[in-house]
């Protein structure tokens, strides 16, 4: 470990599918998203089931390693991992909110967006998971010595946000 962005190293485990779908977005979702920028599944299963007590503390225990910015365990817009975002109106268009469901479970965890890479393997990563990976870029890139600035990334990304439409 090398403080909450890691040494670098990453694992990303590629399933062979039998459904045809985008090979682009599955390395998309599999090797930036989880393995590069350790982002959770967006995804909720069919079993309608709550997210146990255990897994939330599994899950929180990797959070001090940088693990897991795209999802919370709380809807409360004040307190999400994510409420900067949500705040800040150079993002009043992304379709950023506060859904239920990720990781497999469908209550008791919420993610950023409706749709996102880390549901679908398909369109784009929603803005938390985008500063996830710019986050972990410029770690690697400066190490410790890095001043995290959302301003920075706000500059940065805005050739990615939504245009608010008047």
């Amino acid at each position: 470990n090398e403080g909450d962005w890691g040494n670098g190293k990453s694992v990303s485990y590629i399933p062979k599918m039998t459904l045809k779908m985008d090979f682009r977005g599955l390395v998309q979702h599999e090797a930036g998203g989880h393995g590069f920028a350790k982002l959770a599944d967006e995804y909720v299963g069919a079993s309608g089931a709550a997210v146990p007590d255990g897994k939330i503390d599994d899950m929180r225990a990797k959070e001090a390693f940088g693990w897991w910015k795209n999802i919370d365990f709380t809807d409360d817009p004040s307190e999400v991992k994510w409420a900067h975002i949500l705040a800040d109106e150079r993002y009043a268009g992304e379709p950023e909110g506060i859904y239920e469901g990720a990781v497999n479970y469908t209550y008791g965890i919420w993610r950023p967006s409706y749709d996102s890479m880390m549901k679908d393997n398909d369109g784009s990563f929603n803005a938390p998971s985008r500063e996830a990976i710019w986050y972990r870029i410029h770690k690697l890139a400066y190490g410790a010595s890095l001043q995290y600035d959302f301003d920075d990334f706000a500059e940065y990304d805005a050739i990615n946000r939504i245009p608010v439409e008047y």
